[in-house]
């Protein structure tokens, strides 16, 4: 039985490069990079990935206030995963980063996709990552604001397939894999992946089995966070490089097509340009539990899964809480809309 016993409660990583880290993130350092030299076409860009925001979600204008005044910001990253066409997808990365241009650091939280929890309005067991097909990304919205008792400013969802086409239109990345493994690809071919211990450079099809693999890594679910995070890392590397402001327009078709956020683009300019001293230092807030297998009703068998120590999980409320600059007197039980805290002086 798998269990988290190489995770701290709070482990502060490396600073990379001075970017940011995180799926949402990295759209804002492409921006940088390429916005001085390709205003018009990225103002396009930002625009139209906006459009499939839900009608709900659309208005952020009253976050504004918050972007002109830096005040810290936090963010919902999805990274989704690569069901078919018709088939409800399930959120095969979750990530909450918090952003504090006054403390120059950002701190990002990844909520293990097996955390059992009760599905919003209901009394049905199920895994975190069922929660978004189940009430979409409004009502996972409000299921993590509840959950970590912190205020959402953005979402923004990636799917995993789409990193594919962005490692190619950067030439590729370069990986240092903690152990050899296959991996079927993209097409479902069986083990026509394969991975080498050590340092080596993935293209695509290969950034993406890298990724995605769980099932021989020995940390499970947290081993595969590491190697998500450590892809998308070499991803903005190549990014900030001057052979990727060459091919913009390839990199901006390949996020752009499988990125949605609620963001306006002139939000996404401002973050750009005005909150990346937050970059100088990421801290990972992770959290420590215990892996079990318990009966789920609805698929009527016992499912592998994942709880967090109630300990753990306060510390990460308060640290991510304090970061955000929220009232430090407040009782988290006794929030009721953890949206409104960010308005507070």
């Amino acid at each position: 039985m798998r269990s988290d016993k190489h995770i701290n409660k709070t482990e502060k990583v490396k600073r990379l490069k001075g970017v940011a880290l995180g799926l949402g993130l990295l759209i804002f350092l492409v921006i940088g990079v390429i916005a001085g030299y390709y205003a018009n076409e990225v103002r396009v860009f930002l625009n139209d990935v906006n459009e499939e925001t839900p009608d709900e979600l659309r208005d952020t204008s009253e976050q504004d206030e918050s972007l002109r005044e830096l005040h810290p910001i936090s963010f919902l990253i999805l990274g989704l995963d690569a069901e078919g066409a018709g088939e409800s997808r399930r959120s095969d990365s979750i990530m909450v980063a918090t952003v504090n241009p006054d403390k120059e650091s950002t701190k990002i939280i990844s909520i293990p996709r097996d955390t059992l929890i009760t599905l919003p309005d209901s009394t049905t067991q199920e895994k975190f990552n069922a929660v978004y097909p189940e009430v979409g990304i409004k009502g996972l919205i409000d299921f993590v604001e509840d959950y970590l008792t912190i205020p959402i400013s953005f979402y923004a969802t990636l799917n995993f397939e789409g990193l594919v086409d962005l490692v190619d239109a950067v030439g590729g990345i370069t990986v240092d894999a903690p152990f050899s493994f296959t991996v079927q690809d993209s097409e479902e071919t069986a083990d026509a992946i394969v991975i080498e211990e050590g340092i080596q450079e993935l293209d695509g099809e290969e950034a993406l089995g890298y990724a995605r693999m769980r099932k021989q890594d020995p940390r499970g679910d947290f081993g595969r966070q590491e190697r998500q995070r450590e892809v998308i890392a070499a991803v903005v590397d190549e990014l900030a490089s001057i052979n990727s402001v060459t091919n913009f327009t390839d990199i901006l078709d390949a996020i752009g097509q499988n990125l949605q956020t609620n963001m306006s683009g002139q939000q996404m300019m401002t973050v750009a340009t005005n909150y990346r001293p937050a970059a100088n230092t990421i801290e990972s807030v992770v959290l420590s539990g215990e892996a079990s297998y318990e009966y789920i009703e609805r698929y009527n068998q016992e499912l592998y899964v994942w709880n967090p120590y109630d300990e753990s999980l306060e510390e990460a409320r308060s640290t991510l809480r304090e970061h955000l600059e929220l009232d430090e007197g407040t009782d988290p039980e006794d929030i009721e809309n953890p949206e409104d805290l960010l308005d507070e002086d």
